[in-house]
């Protein structure tokens, strides 16, 4: 698998890794999602633009949807928590 899921793809795994109630800041969410989906270095360091990632730049759509839909909340900058809401999706 050399494609890198598109963002609607990453909201179930953002789920998965934030269903024990933790929060979790950006950097934790994105390593527990590329080990969820076994994500390679190839993928993981392909370039969206300047220094971030493609993976970080879906990851971050991901969120902002699903922040949108009510299944995840940020309870401070750059990190995020499931809601009651995202724990029914999973």
């Amino acid at each position: 698998m050399n494609e890198i899921p598109k963002s609607p793809d990453l909201i179930k795994p953002i789920l998965l890794t934030l269903k024990e109630g933790e929060v979790l800041h950006n950097n934790e969410i994105r390593e527990r999602v590329s080990r969820l989906l076994e994500l390679n270095a190839e993928q993981l360091k392909k370039i969206h633009s300047g220094s971030r990632t493609e993976f970080e730049y879906r990851l971050a759509w991901a969120r902002t949807n699903a922040k949108s839909k009510g299944l995840i909340d940020s309870p401070k900058r750059m990190h995020w928590k499931i809601t009651e809401a995202g724990k029914t999706r999973i």
